[in-house]
C-alpha cells in the first residue's frame, strides 16, 4: 500500500528541488548548481506530475470504484437487438464501461423511468410493491406480459422493446446520475 503521507513529503522535495531550492535548508542554490540544469530541473517537474498520477489513483482506490458514466454519444454503439428484461439491458450496457467502474444498477434505471413517467410503482395483492408502466411509458414500447415462474405462478414481467432500450441508451447520462 502507498504511504500517502510518504508521498506527499518526497513530492514537496521533489518540486523545491525542480525550483532551485534545497528541501534541507530552504534556501536556494547557486545558479551553476547541477540542480538548475534545464534538464534536470524538468526531469524533476515531470516526476513530480507523476506523483499527482499516482497520488490521484491512491484517493480513487481508496474512496472505491469510480461512479457509473457513460455518454449518449458511446452509449449510441451500444448493440440492442431484441426486447429485454432490464436485468439483461442493464448486463449489456455494464459490458461496455471501463474496469474500476461502479456498473449501472436497474434500480437506477428503474427510478430515472419513474421520474420520467414512464414507470409507476404500485402495491400488488400480495403487499409486495412492483414497477410497471405508464400509458406514456406503454407507448415509447415499456409492456407487460404474463410469464410463470420456477414454482408454477404466474407474474408480470416488464418487456422494453428495442426502441424503449435504445430510448434509454440515448438518456444515459441522467440516468447514470439518477442515485
Amino acid at each position: 500500500m502507498i504511504n500517502v503521507e510518504k508521498l506527499n513529503s518526497t513530492k514537496t522535495w521533489i518540486e523545491k528541488l525542480a525550483n532551485g531550492i534545497n528541501p534541507l535548508n530552504d534556501e536556494l542554490v547557486k545558479d551553476d548548481d547541477l540542480i538548475n540544469n534545464v534538464h534536470i530541473s524538468r526531469c524533476l517537474f515531470y516526476v513530480s506530475e507523476l506523483l499527482d498520477e499516482i497520488k490521484e489513483r491512491t484517493s480513487v482506490i481508496k474512496r472505491g470504484r469510480q461512479a457509473f458514466f457513460l455518454s449518449a454519444k458511446d452509449a449510441v454503439n451500444i448493440p440492442i437487438s431484441k426486447p429485454n428484461g432490464i436485468a439483461n439491458f442493464v448486463r449489456i450496457v455494464n459490458g461496455y464501461i471501463p474496469e474500476g467502474m461502479k456498473p449501472l444498477s436497474a434500480v437506477q434505471v428503474i427510478k430515472w423511468l419513474r421520474n420520467e413517467g414512464l414507470m409507476q410503482e404500485i402495491l400488488k395483492e400480495d403487499g409486495h410493491k412492483t414497477n410497471i408502466p405508464t400509458e406514456k411509458g406503454n407507448r415509447l414500447g415499456i409492456t407487460t406480459e404474463v410469464q410463470m415462474n420456477l414454482e408454477g405462478r404466474e407474474y408480470q414481467r416488464v418487456v422494453y422493446s428495442v426502441d424503449a432500450q435504445r430510448f434509454m441508451l440515448n438518456n444515459i447520462e441522467p440516468i447514470g446520475s439518477a442515485s
